[in-house]
Parts: C-alpha cells; structure tokens; sequence
C-alpha cells in the first residue's frame, strides 16, 4: 500500500526532475493539499491510495459548488487531481484514475479587470520617484504596462537581460520555456536608465529589482506594491490592481490600436492564440469597419 501523501510526494519530485517552474510545482502542492482535506473530512482512507474511490472526488467536486467556489477555480483543482491520477496510473501506484471520470465545469469565459487610460495615468503617478522605492515601483509599473510581460517573468529578469543597444528587455523564464525579446519603449527604457544608475552594482544579486537590503524583490512584494500604489491613488476600489490587470490592458490597448493577434501573441508569449480571442472579439475594432460595408 502507498499512502496519499507519499504518493503526492513522489508526484512533486517527479515535477521537479522534469524542471516544472516553482509556481506550478507550488500550485499541485496547494490543490492536492485541498483535495486531502477534503478526504480527512470524507473520513477516506489515506493510508491507502488505491482505496479512493470516485465518491471521494465526486463530493469534492460538489461540495465545492455548494459553497460557492468559482467554476474556474473548481476546473483548476479538478485539473490537477487528474493529472496526478494520471501519473499515479503510470507509474503504478494506482490501478485507475477515477478523477479522470469526472467532467470539467462549463465555465463561461470572461475577461476580467483592465485599466482606463485616466486609471493607469493616475497609477503610474503615484510613486514618488525621488526615493528609491518610488523610482524602482514607477519602473516595475511601466515594464507591466509597456510591455505585458507576466509576474513570474518580471521577478526573474537580471541585469543583464536588459540590453540598452538593442533596446530591448530579454525575457528568459517564461511559462512556455520559449524565450523572447521585447522593445523598450522610450519611457520604459529612460527609467530604467535611471533606475540601475540608481541601483548601482549589488555584489550578491544579479536581480534587476531589488529590496532596500540588496535581495531580488519578491513576487508578492510586487504584488504588494501595486495594490498600495492602487489605494494611494484612489482606484483600487473600482477594480483589482494587480500585475495581470496590467497585462490584460497591455493586450485591450493593442488590439485597439491596430495590433494583428500574430504580434500580440508574440510580444505576450502565449503558446497559441486562442487566450487572446476573447480581446479580439470585444476590443477589435474590425466590425465597426465592417457593419456598413456591402449595404446599399
């Protein structure tokens, strides 16, 4: 017999000899930690595997929806029970993946939070640039919003990844392994000018962002940061200030602006298009253009 938690353990190794990133090792761990609650409170037995049944996972499933958790966060947890079944069927600690047996939620695909143009001047203001703080946030904000690179791309980026002659920004750790280049913008490159000038050579941390202590800054003090810089400035209570609000308005302005989708996908890093159809179907402009065309 194997235990649930030996075999959850044997699954996190497993994701960390295949290099799954930090986060996606540290959002299993979360959702299968979810998932054993669940079956301590089902009184299910852990200290055989083999012994879950599909109930266990259908009253998870459900017991979720009664209490009002979101379908998409369901879907997520659902997702990753699935494919730690499918692991533990494959290396045969299990003999079927009975969470393979329940259906995903229909969810129906929203786009969430963005800024106006007015909410993101009015953030982008808020740091005072004469501190270092202030200056390194007003960067960090500007790097979101002039380029819509993702949190866990931001908090990686070194020194040496931004190359001034290229003007450009060399995003290596990215969701789909895949690195990219992005162009400055002429705001984005003078501050950060301004800011490493400021930063100064720290012997420990090849980081871009750092702390006061000369440490990379953390994701959730970037986090952190936005959200103050969101309540100083008044907005955060007609929306969520946060680093992925920035990169949904990062992709509204572009496909606003003209954009092709094949640009934007390249300048976002997304695997396929299909993430940014949903932009293009309210923010494109292509059927305004089209709706008078052909009638007489």
């Amino acid at each position: 017999m194997i235990t649930y938690d030996n075999a959850v353990a044997k699954f996190l190794q497993h994701g960390e000899a295949k290099a799954l990133s930090e986060h996606t090792l540290w959002s299993y761990a979360k959702e299968l930690k979810c998932f054993r609650l669940s079956l301590v409170e089902q009184g299910a037995p852990l200290n055989d595997i083999e012994a879950i049944r599909y109930e266990h996972y259908e009253y998870f499933v459900t017991n979720m929806r009664k209490n009002n958790y979101a379908g998409s966060t369901i879907n997520q947890r659902l997702l990753t029970i699935k494919i730690f079944g499918n692991y533990c069927v494959k290396h045969r600690i299990l003999t079927a993946n009975h969470a393979s047996e329940i259906p995903q939620l229909k969810v129906r695909k929203r786009i969430g939070d963005s800024f106006s143009k007015s909410q993101l001047n009015q953030l982008l203001a808020t740091p005072n640039i004469s501190t270092f703080e202030g200056l390194r946030d007003i960067t960090i904000m500007t790097m979101f919003a002039d380029t819509g690179i993702r949190l866990s791309e931001l908090h990686a980026i070194n020194v040496q990844d931004v190359m001034f002659d290229d003007n450009s920004v060399f995003i290596q750790r990215t969701k789909n392994r895949q690195a990219r280049r992005i162009p400055l913008t002429k705001r984005l490159k003078t501050l950060l000018i301004a800011y490493i000038k400021v930063r100064g050579v720290v012997e420990d941390t090849d980081a871009l962002f750092v702390t006061m202590m000369d440490t990379r800054l953390a994701r959730g003090s970037i986090e952190y940061q936005i959200r103050r810089h969101g309540r100083d400035c008044g907005i955060i209570d007609d929306l969520k200030c946060a680093p992925h609000t920035f990169r949904r308005t990062f992709a509204k302005f572009k496909i606003k602006a003209g954009v092709d989708v094949f640009t934007l996908q390249a300048l976002m890093g997304h695997s396929d298009i299909s993430e940014l159809r949903n932009y293009v179907a309210i923010y494109s402009t292509d059927l305004d253009d089209a709706i008078e065309k052909g009638i007489d």
